[in-house]
């Protein structure tokens, strides 16, 4: 018997992965994440510490309406951004080196201001004072490990 079956972990090689079916699939995620974040009083990008670690959303109520089906809407809204945003963390949280912290703060870093923000590779790289190159490779590892903790792998 096995203690740590490393198959059950292991990321894909980014060349047996359809990048373009993935990004589709976590495009397709994000545009129901990022709205659901609006319906109920968060701000539309999720807020990350400096080191960009998720900071978890307020929990106040701030919509407050007196009617029986405004209360009804906000709680099926709410419902939904808490189904989506606890799977937007544990893909974010996914987006790791093994080894070296500070690229695992880049590799989230592009991921957010590529995917989350919507920047180009050379606004990102611009932004970060690294090469496009760089920013391609990091944003293809991070957008693989996002969509395999999501199970929304699409591969050749």
């Amino acid at each position: 018997m096995v203690l740590f079956d490393v198959s059950k972990y292991e990321v894909p090689d980014p060349k047996s992965v359809d990048i373009e079916k993935t990004k589709y699939n976590v495009g397709v995620f994000l545009s129901a994440y990022l709205p659901a974040r609006s319906r109920v009083g968060q701000p539309r990008e999720p807020k990350v510490t400096s080191s960009f670690s998720l900071i978890p959303p307020s929990t106040a109520n701030t919509n407050q309406g007196e009617a029986e089906e405004i209360l009804i809407q906000n709680e099926e809204a709410k419902e939904e951004f808490d189904y989506l945003h606890n799977l937007f963390e544990k893909g974010f949280s996914v987006i790791q080196h093994p080894f070296k912290p500070e690229i695992t703060t880049r590799r989230k870093r592009i991921f957010y201001d590529r995917y989350i923000l919507g920047n180009s590779i050379y606004v990102t790289a611009q932004r970060l004072h690294i090469s496009e190159d760089l920013v391609s490779q990091e944003s293809t590892k991070s957008i693989i490990q996002f969509a395999s903790a999501l199970e929304l792998l699409k591969f050749r």
